[in-house]
């Protein structure tokens, strides 16, 4: 572990302080436990950030894409395990 110091405003500094003396833990114990939060919630958050983007982008393309065969929906075993025809069917 280091050591570090921390410059915090008298009124922060006091809140944190009493909310250690009630959970019963350290001043210091009660930062890490605040810094691991914040840190761990801070990657969720990236994580989830990351996730809707990629959906906002399957969307937009769902939204572009050309459309597929009007018969796919009967069709779709042989769209997906025929060979490919020369000419697709109307």
């Amino acid at each position: 572990m280091n050591r570090t110091t921390v410059v915090l405003p008298d009124n922060l500094k006091a809140q944190a302080m009493k909310t250690a003396q009630a959970k019963g833990i350290s001043f210091g114990e009660l930062v890490r436990e605040a810094l691991e939060k914040l840190l761990a919630t801070s990657g969720d958050d990236a994580t989830q950030r990351s996730r809707r983007q990629a959906i906002a982008a399957m969307l937009q393309f769902a939204e572009t894409a050309p459309a597929g065969p009007a018969d796919l929906s009967e069709r779709l075993d042989d769209y997906l395990y025929s060979k490919p025809s020369k000419k697709s069917p109307a």
